[in-house]
């Protein structure tokens, strides 16, 4: 005879004593509760990051270097892509396009190595709400290109892409009242932006995700 398992036990413990553990007999048959990827990228196929800013909203550019770096890091670490392009050669290009012969995403992308290209345009960026209440948020406009074929993966609609709402998680103790720690407060903004976006392509724990403000 076989043993019954751990979560056949469990749920005959459910019915045998009511529904008063119902809920965290659920979280250890099914794992705490997930935030879903939104896109699945082909893990075969190298990656390039390009994080667009035209109206210059973001205040440096280093914290685009920020929110770069952590999306290649968390691609590579969690998503799995066998190749993620290196954002200071991604940087490079960028830096090269000028403004009268702005280059393709797809040129782009041939010119750095790239199969695929996740692409964002920054929004919102601010350590304040329309308020005036401390809440470091930012908004950026995201969608996939594939390289190979010319054309964009990811989402159909809408056309400019998806749009990723950010809200940080603060103490509510807590205001940056000097230049540093409004810099510091501006560099966790975008390594948090940065997360957040990443999480778009794998699933991530709900208590751990950025996209959900943890």
């Amino acid at each position: 005879m076989r043993i019954p398992s751990i979560a056949l036990l469990i749920a005959l413990a459910m019915l045998t004593a009511g529904c008063n553990i119902v809920g965290p007999a659920l979280v250890l048959i099914q794992g705490p509760p997930k935030i879903p990827a939104e896109h699945q990228l082909d893990k075969q196929r190298t990656v390039a990051v390009v994080i667009d800013d035209p109206d210059s909203i973001v205040p440096s550019l280093g914290y685009r270097r920020v929110m770069l770096a952590t999306v290649q890091e968390k691609l590579a670490d969690r998503a799995k892509v066998r190749q993620v392009i290196d954002s200071r050669d991604t940087m490079a290009v960028l830096q090269r396009d000028s403004a009268r012969e702005r280059m393709s995403l797809v040129e782009i992308g041939r010119a750095i190595g790239a199969e695929q290209i996740i692409w964002a345009r920054v929004e919102g960026f601010a350590l304040a709400a329309s308020t005036g209440e401390y809440r470091p948020n930012a908004q950026l406009r995201v969608k996939v290109i594939d390289v190979t074929a010319n054309e964009k993966a990811w989402p159909e609609e809408p056309a400019g892409g998806f749009l990723l709402d950010v809200e940080m998680r603060v103490r509510p103790d807590f205001v940056p009242s000097s230049g540093p720690e409004e810099r510091t407060a501006m560099q966790e903004l975008a390594e948090y932006t940065g997360r957040a976006m990443a999480e778009l392509f794998y699933t991530e724990e709900k208590v751990l995700s950025a996209r959900a403000g943890s």
